[in-house]
């Protein structure tokens, strides 16, 4: 008996796509991917050169308790 390999190409329209999924199920599949997705946050107009920043400001400190834990939050959004 033999094979044969067929190759199909589909066209996806994401927004019918995001359409058909409720809220929960995008939502795990982004926490899925790596991205962490907080409900009702804003965006602090921030990016990653910023938030490395104020790492790199934060270990030129003094290290206390409060810095740590001041550095473990940025250290969290900054990778996730």
């Amino acid at each position: 008996m033999t094979y044969k390999t067929v190759t199909v190409d589909v066209d996806v329209y994401v927004d019918d796509v995001i359409d058909e999924m409720n809220d929960q199920e995008l939502i795990d599949e982004l926490n899925h991917r790596g991205y962490a997705v907080i409900k009702g946050a804003e965006n602090l107009g921030f990016d990653r050169e910023d938030w490395q920043f104020l790492l790199e400001m934060i270990d030129k400190t003094p290290e206390t308790w409060y810095t740590r834990r001041v550095r473990d939050k940025l250290f969290s959004v900054r990778y996730g």
